[in-house]
Parts: structure tokens; C-alpha cells; sequence
């Protein structure tokens, strides 16, 4: 599943995997794709842009921020 542009995800619809950096890929929960946006006000780790923005390699938050927005992690 690939969201669109302007097309923000709701927390509902997603997960989180650690990686290898420690960080935490935001993915669909249907498919394990890549989230581009999230509808969240929060900041992807590196990014000046909030997470409701495009982001063309996908949303990657902390764990933290991943914690506290209630995202399932595995």
C-alpha cells in the first residue's frame, strides 16, 4: 500500500519495526509497506518537516516518539 501525497495515515492503520540504526520504520499494518505520511504533528528522526508531510523514504521516529504515540511496536 502506498500513500499518496497529501494523503496523511491515521495511527490506526500502522506499526513500528526497529531497525538497525534504532530508530523505528513507520509501516502499514496490511502490508508492511512504507508510511510516507502519518497524520501526526510529530518529527521524523533527520527531518525539519513533521510527519503530516511527504516524506519519499518513508516516516522514521524515534522510539520515543513512537512510544508516545501509541504505536505498536515489534
Amino acid at each position: 500500500m502506498y500513500n499518496k501525497p497529501n494523503a496523511p495515515v491515521e495511527l490506526s492503520e500502522v506499526f513500528g519495526r526497529i531497525n538497525n540504526s534504532g530508530t523505528v520504520d513507520i509501516l502499514f499494518i496490511d502490508d508492511g509497506e512504507r508510511v510516507n505520511q502519518l497524520n501526526s504533528d510529530v518529527y521524523p528522526v533527520g527531518e525539519c518537516l513533521n510527519a503530516r508531510n511527504y516524506h519519499s523514504r518513508g516516516v522514521v521516529l524515534s522510539l520515543g516518539d513512537a512510544q508516545k504515540l501509541g504505536i505498536i511496536i515489534e
